[in-house]
């Protein structure tokens, strides 16, 4: 597949390459890969120290710490311990997520994404680093739908396009390949992520529970884009474009 190219000017004097995945780009891939899992650590860390649950057990505390120890300095090294394991939880489910992924999807990524003719693996390149990555990858049980998974952009890198032309060449591979649906599964406090695929024509089908911390229920969302009526358009395109060379052929 040939590459293409993103100004990505003022702010980068270069350009931005987009190419498909090679081996020489794996250790790049799961650092980026790694890193914009992990980044989110802190918003979820946020979304469950502002839960009802958290701030009755955070009360507790405070309140059983200071009647049996009587000490203020206890008290508030008390509850730095409850916020901090709080973190550590938040991060572990991140870590997990990653080790995970690199055992299984990211173990052998040109055998899994590059050497099957439906499935593909892009990355967005500047100045020979990898700082964006996407993949295409057909259903285990329907042919006809794809998953985009993978989906990142280095943070110095966002608010340029980058994501938005990565999230073009899938669908267009999609397209290509007839596919008749493309699914993804973004966290639901990916706000940007997921204002960007409404943006590109995805809709919001499902959320599904992932885990609980602290009383806090974490949920995935499923969206969804149809791919049918595309596939349709581009064929009536063709057909008319024919016609109309056809016809400009027979004219004297």
């Amino acid at each position: 597949m040939s590459s293409s190219e993103l100004n990505t000017e003022p702010r980068s004097q270069s350009k931005v390459t987009f190419r498909g995945f090679q081996d020489v780009d794996k250790p790049r891939v799961k650092d980026l890969l790694w890193r914009g899992t992990t980044e989110h650590t802190y918003t979820l860390f946020k979304l469950f120290l502002f839960r009802k649950s958290t701030f009755l057990m955070m009360s507790t505390l405070v309140v059983s710490s200071l009647w049996f120890y009587q000490s203020v300095m206890f008290t508030l090294f008390s509850c730095l311990v409850a916020l901090l394991l709080l973190y550590i939880q938040c991060y572990s489910k991140f870590v997990y997520y990653n080790i995970l992924r690199l055992n299984t999807d990211l173990k052998n990524m040109k055998k899994k994404y590059m050497d099957e003719p439906r499935n593909h693996f892009w990355v967005a390149e500047h100045n020979d680093t990898v700082i964006g990555t996407v993949c295409l990858r057909q259903d285990e049980n329907d042919p006809a739908l794809a998953k985009l998974r993978f989906m990142n952009v280095a943070k110095n890198y966002r608010r340029l396009g980058i994501a938005s032309r990565l999230v073009d060449i899938v669908k267009d591979f999609a397209i290509q390949n007839n596919y008749s649906q493309i699914i993804l599964e973004p966290g639901e406090f990916r706000y940007a992520a997921r204002r960007l695929y409404e943006k590109k024509g995805f809709r919001l089908t499902a959320m599904e529970k992932y885990y609980t911390i602290s009383g806090y229920t974490y949920f995935g969302t499923l969206y969804s884009l149809e791919l049918r009526k595309h596939n349709i358009a581009e064929r009536c395109l063709s057909k008319h474009l024919g016609r109309s060379e056809l016809g400009s052929d027979e004219r004297p």
